[in-house]
Formats: structure tokens, sequence, C-alpha cells
């Protein structure tokens, strides 16, 4: 049997900034209704972002490819430089603030940093 490894809250929280930040960004630059369809095909042609991967990781139901940790989070920290250009500091803000709540079960939410 693989063993399924798990993400760190950290790891969720750089998902939840990734998808957050894009949800605002289709919101902003499209005129398309929130579709899944529509946000999934947006980050992958504008950004090379793979939601579905950040997605998984956000509701963490495991990896069974035995992906390194480091392997994870540079490609979360991937994702946050591709969308830098074009996010304010203050949808970065909300979106943190979005994923602070969104792990507020979590135990020290406030040392998390982004993988940039």
């Amino acid at each position: 049997m693989v063993p399924i490894h798990y993400f760190s809250p950290e790891q969720r929280f750089n998902a939840w900034v990734v998808s957050d930040l894009v949800k605002q960004v289709f919101r902003r630059h499209t005129r398309c209704p929130d579709g899944i369809k529509e946000l999934t095909a947006f980050a992958e042609d504008t950004f090379h972002i793979n939601i579905d991967f950040v997605f998984s990781i956000i509701i963490n139901i495991g990896d069974i490819e035995s992906v390194l940790p480091t392997e994870i989070e540079n490609r979360l920290g991937s994702y946050l430089t591709a969308l830098q250009p074009v996010v304010t500091a203050d949808m970065l803000h909300s979106s943190k603030t979005n994923a602070y709540e969104y792990l507020e079960h979590e135990k020290n939410t406030d040392v998390y940093r982004l993988f940039y």
C-alpha cells in the first residue's frame, strides 16, 4: 500500500492565498461568470497555475505521489511569483486574511510565511 502524505498547514495557507488571488484577478480581468471551468482555464492560460493541484492542497486530500515538501513549496512559490505583477497590496492582504480565517483551527497560524 502506498502511504498518503498530507499537506502542512503552511502549504495549505499558501495554496489558499494562490487560489484567492487567482479568483480576485479572474473577477477583475474577465466578464465571465465564476464557473470552475472558466477559472481553471484562466489560471492555466494566464499564469500556468494548475488550480486543481492548488485545490487539492487546500482541502488536504493527500498526496500519493510522495512529492517532497520543498517541491510543493517551490511550486506554490512560483505561482505566487507569477501572480505578483497583477496583484495589489490590498488584494494580497485580503487573501492572507481569508487564508488565516480558513485555517483558524490550526495552531500557530501567525507564523505562516508565503513561499516566494
